[in-house]
């Protein structure tokens, strides 16, 4: 029988390589928008820096910290509606 990986935790994040997959999104993103502008080598170093410092800046907090400080900061209007949840711009509630 084929035995397969078991995290250490339930709850460990997928990684891709060194990084977690949030940064290696940020870095695919920012290494892509340099490659797409001609600016290669300045892409591939920014991308690094830019997932590195992110995952400094979000280490200690929450797994899904970003989709937390995207609900706080970003319109409502992006997010899919629910009656549970409500929007970040009520800061009163009635009853």
């Amino acid at each position: 029988m084929k035995q397969g990986y078991i995290p250490r935790t339930l709850d460990q994040q997928e990684k891709f390589l060194l990084w977690e997959m949030d940064q290696f999104i940020i870095a695919v993103v920012v290494m892509g928008t340099g490659v797409s502008t001609g600016f290669v080598a300045a892409g591939i170093i920014v991308g690094s820096v830019t997932a590195w410092q992110y995952g400094k800046f979000k280490s200690g907090k929450h797994q899904k910290f970003a989709v937390h400080a995207m609900y706080w900061w970003l319109p409502s209007d992006l997010f899919v509606k629910t009656q549970i949840t409500p929007a970040s711009d009520n800061r009163y509630f009635l009853g």
